[in-house]
């Protein structure tokens, strides 16, 4: 290797190791936005010619300079985090903070918890006009349903076809033809100019319609191509139970699985925060709950949140009548998101949705 080749290598890694010590980070240190320090010194590099280099390129001669032995010092990086200095005797004044820098790429999130639409309780259908309503005024970019937007009792197994209780289950076409109708309230409660993407988490009620065909074969395909072919007829995409997808670096499932079953609880929140390396947004509980919990790496914290239920205010499913006080909340969650966090949290109770979007005089009743 020539002198002036072994100079050129040893240029662009301290270029590379001085953009490290500035606060931008190695390449494989997480997080969405983040612009790494080989970015940097890519865009600083000046070829003899005076011309710039792209950053492929300029990598190229990184991973030329590592095959001659030459790297940059990662050591140098330092995650870019004020710390107040420890005074001295003599007393100088302290490096000024680093300016906070706002959100990149903040995205606005309306999240609908469990709304347990029921073809025995039609009243349920006008909740989700009203929360699309308040959607249709504030025009988030996503609009998340946690699941359980069905009952979907038809397919029930907690009682049997021959049982008195079994015999009273609504049919499951009703349960489907009370989806159908549950997303033409959506359509009603939406305005034309607001077209969010929708994206679902499918909840333990609605598994049960696929746990009924998987064990009834003969069924295979009938209902569930319904049930797929109405969520795709206005733009939802589900993704399966347990699952978690993620928007902004923040996931969202109905309830996070622990071995094979889904993590519920009156600290719900917490215990799952004790799993999970990311915030998360999830269902199930039908209670309102938000933990923060410090992390050690890149992000030194994480939030959960349980998103309480969308069912009108007080009303109470049947089999949770009989256990005392139950803690559920009533009504939606608006959230901001943007580089892994939950940056703004908002609660919209039930009863504030029915004063401002009813048409049953409750905002009469409220004024």
């Amino acid at each position: 290797m020539t002198p002036a080749r072994f100079e050129k290598y040893r240029a662009a890694c301290d270029l590379v190791a001085q953009c490290l010590r500035e606060g931008c980070p190695p390449s494989w240190v997480p997080g969405p936005g983040n612009r790494t320090a080989v970015h940097e010194a890519a865009s600083r590099w000046v070829k003899e010619d005076g011309t710039g280099i792209s950053w492929q390129s300029f990598k190229g001669l990184l991973d030329r300079a590592k095959g001659c032995g030459i790297e940059p010092d990662w050591s140098v990086y330092r995650r870019a985090v004020y710390q107040q200095p420890i005074a001295k005797r003599d007393l100088l004044p302290a490096p000024s903070p680093r300016p906070a820098l706002g959100p990149s790429n903040p995205r606005r999130v309306l999240v609908i918890p469990d709304r347990h639409n029921d073809p025995r309780h039609p009243h349920r259908l006008a909740v989700s006009t009203w929360i699309m309503c308040y959607g249709s005024e504030h025009k988030h970019d996503y609009v998340v349903c946690l699941g359980d937007a069905l009952t979907m009792d038809s397919c029930s197994r907690h009682d049997k076809n021959d049982t008195l209780g079994g015999r009273m289950k609504p049919g499951i076409k009703a349960d489907l033809d009370n989806q159908l109708a549950m997303h033409q309230a959506e359509e009603r409660g939406r305005a034309p100019d607001w077209k969010p993407k929708k994206l679902k988490a499918r909840g333990n009620h609605e598994q049960r319609l696929f746990d009924f065909e998987n064990q009834h074969p003969e069924n295979e395909g009938t209902h569930t191509h319904r049930y797929a072919e109405q969520l795709l007829q206005f733009g939802w995409r589900e993704r399966s139970f347990g699952e978690i997808f993620y928007i902004e670096g923040v996931g969202f499932t109905h309830a996070p699985m622990v071995n094979g079953r889904p993590r519920g609880g009156v600290n719900a929140a917490r215990a799952t925060a004790i799993d999970q390396c990311e915030s998360l947004i999830r269902g199930h509980t039908h209670q309102l709950q938000i933990h923060h919990s410090k992390k050690n790496g890149p992000s030194d914290k994480i939030a959960v949140s349980a998103a309480g239920c969308a069912l009108p205010y007080g009303e109470v499913e049947h089999y949770a009548t009989h256990g005392g006080a139950t803690g559920w909340s009533y009504g939606v969650l608006d959230v901001t998101l943007a580089d892994g966090e939950i940056v703004d949290f908002a609660w919209v109770d039930m009863r504030s949705l029915r004063a401002r979007f009813s048409d049953d005089g409750a905002d009469i009743r409220a004024a």
